[in-house]
């Protein structure tokens, strides 16, 4: 009879905490309710138009590119080409775009030329992102590193 009591006064307390719980880790989670003054979304600049200070069109935006702390670091600009058809994608750092108002729409404004983007290299994507080439270094290390105690498995 006792074990019974102590079960169910052990579920009851189980219970009254749970909520408590949940409660708590809901509560340490913070929410943004709206973008700050400054910001934008990254979908408003994704085909964007890139001109030069003088007009000329130099490409559209075709990618933007997070570092590890979640910021914009590299806009890739699709530059040459028509629709898309032998276009390159060109990597600027993010911080060398400007954007103005033209006829009343946003356009991204760069310092270079025509000549300067179609020299410019090809930007490559390579594994994903810093956190996967950690993630395929440390696998590589792993399958490496021989286990302790082993021996060797080649014939002799």
């Amino acid at each position: 009879m006792d074990k019974q009591i102590l079960s169910r006064a052990a579920i009851i307390a189980g219970l009254a905490i749970a909520p408590a719980l949940l409660t708590s880790s809901a509560e340490a989670l913070s929410f943004v309710k709206t973008q700050a003054i400054g910001e934008q979304s990254t979908s408003s600049l994704i085909g964007l138009r890139v001109e030069n200070a003088a007009g000329d069109k130099l490409g559209d935006i075709n990618y933007l590119v997070l570092d590890n702390a979640g910021k914009v670091s590299t806009a890739v600009i699709g530059v040459g080409g028509f629709l898309g058809v032998g276009e390159k994608n060109v990597g600027v750092p993010f911080n060398e775009i400007k954007f103005s108002e033209k006829n009343g729409n946003t356009v991204a404004v760069l310092d270079a030329s025509k000549d300067n983007l179609s020299s410019a290299p090809n930007y490559v994507w390579t594994e994903g992102s810093a956190t996967k080439k950690s993630e395929l270094d440390s696998t590589k290390q792993a399958s490496e590193t021989p286990a302790p105690n082993s021996t060797s498995s080649q014939p002799q």
